[in-house]
């Protein structure tokens, strides 16, 4: 079985270096919405299925790069992510996203959706695809959910190329033989 990880293409949004809470939750809304710049990858030939996040960005990829069944599911939606501290000062981006991410990992209660929830999502999902042992398929998703889908498929003795944070419209292949 092969599974196959491409993160959607690059969303084109403007991101401001600093923010206020209420910036970082806008351009979070924001994000979810806007439309993704593609680029040349086409990838029908060796995948038998697509399952792909709901979200806009990542249908717009799948359609983009599979012309076969497209699968769309909730459960492949990008780590929701806001911010739990309510500053009206500006931080840096990237400290809101490191203080954000700390929260999911801790189950914060201001946090929309905990990891606890999100690895339970995902790894419902991964049951589905692994049920479906004879087939080739690829999932279009999100950098914090492709993550945690690369830890499950290494536990389920998948081979592959690693990533820490998935690059925008590439391909990761993992095998087991």
């Amino acid at each position: 079985m092969k599974i196959g990880l491409v993160r959607h293409f690059k969303v084109d949004i403007k991101k401001n270096r600093y923010m206020t809470a209420a910036d970082y939750d806008k351009y979070s809304r924001d994000y979810d919405i806007a439309d993704v710049i593609p680029n040349e990858i086409v990838i029908d030939e060796e995948w038998d299925k697509c399952y792909c996040s709901s979200l806009p960005r990542a249908l717009k990829t799948a359609r983009t790069i599979y012309h076969g069944d497209i699968i769309p599911t909730d459960n492949l939606r990008e780590i929701p992510s806001v911010a739990i501290y309510k500053l009206k000062f500006r931080l840096p981006y990237n400290l809101w996203a490191i203080i954000n991410r700390i929260a999911w990992v801790r189950n914060h209660t201001a946090h929309p959706e905990g990891r606890t929830k999100t690895l339970e999502r995902i790894n419902e999902i991964m049951e589905t695809i692994f049920m479906q042992d004879e087939e080739n398929i690829l999932v279009v998703s999100h950098a914090g959910t492709m993550y945690e889908i690369q830890k499950i498929l290494r536990r389920k003795g998948f081979k592959g190329r690693g990533f820490i944070k998935a690059k925008n419209g590439k391909l990761y292949v993992f095998e087991k033989k």
